[in-house]
């Protein structure tokens, strides 16, 4: 009998410790889920934040540890810890309240450790406040027409603007505006309101000097800047200038030109010191435009911004060497992608690996095409490597998805300059500047 006992009593215990034990790994098995409170909407991608404070709430049984995390829209490094919970006295439910500002917009997870080991993420919520969005209360999200911020793919291609991407002039005093700029396209772009205002041709950093990619925000506009040559090799090469020395606008050593938009981090879209510029990979991690263009774009920038600038003073800079400052009071959201095979209005776009980012292009462009519909027999090694073959450092390959899904990607597609100077033997002639350039 009280052997029986012994025997009944060991497998109750072991019956509760697996018990215990399954509910813990149900638990575990649970996805943890992160929530944020209270919200007023959504723009886009983006969930809108009304407040100045946002609860955080994560829900994750059996949990040990959970850290939050927020990597900011705009950032060129890495993310920031918000906080770290134990699980002492908790329920598989921890609260953060976070105090934020208006120039709150960027991804929030979260991290949960077991007990036992084991770690999982939640989805990442991307959450901006409103005033980050728009001064007009979310009426347009900060993605590029609707599309989610990808340093890797260009905001024209047809998955984010479903086929078409719709073209409208410019209006005075509508502040949704942003820049987008495909590297190997040699492309920038103005958006309104999520359509196209205008594209530019552009030069852009060469190798050892590479323009970087990821989100960025203009802050200010100069017309005449003066110039400090940084403390850089580049510089000390140079027999016209010295590190730390201030170039005013008026000298021929000065690099930047007429214009400059600072993107932060010394990077800058300024003036081309020649038409050739374009196309072609010049200046020391910056962006390069035509005189025109660049005077073009800041005065379309400070007509939807309402800037305290006249279109009559930023005239006036063309022929006097005042300096002229303007802040962007909130920035201006500037997006540089670097996408060398682009889909845009089913028309594939196939761009040069300027910078040799571009990993495995075969397999890059063979997902590019299955995920428009091209089947996978029409997209043999050898017809994909061609295509690949006839980009060049000056030109693109151009042909549409219903001639390669027709098996006629060689005949019918066609290279075709990248910009309008990219391929010239004799470019117009525009005085240049001795310093070296930026």
């Amino acid at each position: 009998m009280q052997l029986n006992s012994i025997r009944l009593s060991a497998a109750l215990l072991m019956a509760f410790l697996l018990a215990g034990a399954c509910s813990l790994s149900n638990r575990q098995s649970q996805e943890p889920q992160l929530t944020a409170t209270p919200l007023g909407g959504q723009a886009g991608r983006w969930q809108l934040v009304t407040s100045d404070t946002v609860k955080l709430t994560v829900s994750a049984p059996g949990a040990e540890q959970v850290k939050l995390f927020y990597k900011p829209f705009a950032a060129v490094g890495g993310h920031a810890e918000l906080k770290t919970f134990a699980a002492q006295g908790r329920k598989g439910e921890f609260t953060y309240e976070w105090k934020v500002g208006p120039d709150l917009a960027g991804d929030v997870w979260a991290e949960v450790s077991y007990r036992g080991g084991g770690q999982k993420k939640t989805e990442p919520l991307a959450l901006a406040h409103q005033a980050a969005v728009s001064e007009q209360a979310g009426e347009v999200a900060l993605d590029s027409v609707g599309g989610s911020v990808n340093s890797d793919e260009s905001a024209r291609a047809d998955k984010f603007t479903g086929g078409r991407i719709e073209q409208a002039a410019f209006t005075e005093g509508d502040r949704r505006i942003w820049i987008t700029v495909n590297i190997p396209a040699f492309r920038l772009t103005l958006w309104q309101s999520g359509r196209e205002v205008k594209t530019y041709q552009i030069g852009i950093g060469r190798k050892n000097f590479p323009l970087p990619a990821g989100a960025r925000k203009a802050t200010e506009i100069v017309w005449n800047p003066d110039w400090v040559p940084p403390d850089s090799s580049w510089v000390a090469a140079s027999e016209d200038v010295e590190p730390g020395e201030r170039i005013e606008a008026d000298d021929p050593r000065n690099p930047l030109g007429k214009v400059k938009i600072r993107l932060g981090n010394a990077i800058l879209i300024h003036e081309a010191a020649k038409p050739s510029d374009l196309g072609h990979l010049v200046s020391h991690g910056c962006v390069r435009m035509l005189t025109d263009d660049i005077y073009d774009l800041t005065e379309k920038i400070a007509a939807a911004r309402a800037l305290p600038v006249t279109k009559e003073q930023i005239e006036q800079t063309k022929t006097n060497t005042q300096r002229r400052a303007v802040k962007l009071d909130p920035p201006l959201w500037v997006d540089i992608n670097y996408d060398t095979d682009v889909i845009e209005g089913r028309v594939l776009h196939l761009y040069p690996d300027v910078y040799g980012r571009a990993g495995d292009t075969l397999a890059r462009l063979r997902a590019e095409l299955q995920e428009a519909g091209v089947a996978a027999e029409r997209l043999d090694d050898q017809t994909l490597k061609e295509m690949i073959g006839r980009v060049s450092r000056a030109e693109e390959f151009i042909v549409s998805v219903d001639d390669i899904k027709a098996g006629r990607a060689l005949t019918a597609g066609r290279a075709q300059p990248l910009t309008d100077y990219s391929v010239s033997k004799k470019p117009v002639a525009q005085a240049s500047r001795s310093a070296p350039r930026r």
